[in-house]
């Protein structure tokens, strides 16, 4: 392998790590409650990686590995067809395949967002979020040592959840926030 194909799939390895959460969420908006949903993004990687040497460098990755993913769903409701199961009409799929891109925020600008809302949350809060989201034990145990009750720290996590659910609403371009 030559350096220059080396450097050409860690480029290319960038951006599809970049994209997933993207590309994952567009394939569930396609793909509602179908339990095939990851079997499907996994095939649309494997035919991304295949394919990369028809990605033009500089051009809009997303869009195009939104366009694999579009006809491997379809390649997906076709097999399943066959198999007797209609999931969604073929015209609304189109439908939601032309219209969720625009629709789906990137989510680097999700994540953006939410980090300018997190700095807003006060510091017991923040503990209280950090504890949930990035430790192992459980609110029990946070419970006894900030001497609150479980229910009273759920009411909590309920409160600060939604409150940044809003604000990064708020930040999103589509929402009038940032640009």
């Amino acid at each position: 392998m030559s350096s220059s194909d080396y450097q050409s799939d860690v480029a290319f390895v960038g951006l599809l790590t970049k994209h997933q959460p993207d590309l994952w969420a567009y394939v569930i908006t396609l793909m509602p409650g179908d339990p095939n949903a990851a079997d499907v993004l996994q095939t649309t990687n494997i035919v991304l990686w295949t394919k990369q040497k028809d990605f033009k460098t500089g051009t809009n990755f997303r869009a195009w590995a939104f366009a694999v993913a579009r006809f491997e769903v379809l390649a997906h409701f076709k097999k399943r067809k066959r198999e007797g199961l209609v999931l969604l009409d073929e015209e609304l799929l189109d439908m939601i395949a032309q219209e969720a891109p625009d629709a789906l925020v990137p989510s680097d600008l999700r994540l953006t967002a939410l980090e300018h809302c997190l700095k807003k949350v006060r510091p017991q809060d923040r503990e209280l979020l950090d504890h949930r989201y990035k430790s192992n034990s459980g609110l029990g145990e946070f419970a006894t040592r900030t001497g609150r009750s479980v229910s009273a720290l759920s009411v909590t996590l309920h409160r600060l959840r939604s409150s940044l659910r809003k604000c990064v609403n708020e930040q999103l371009p589509d929402e009038g926030g940032l640009s």
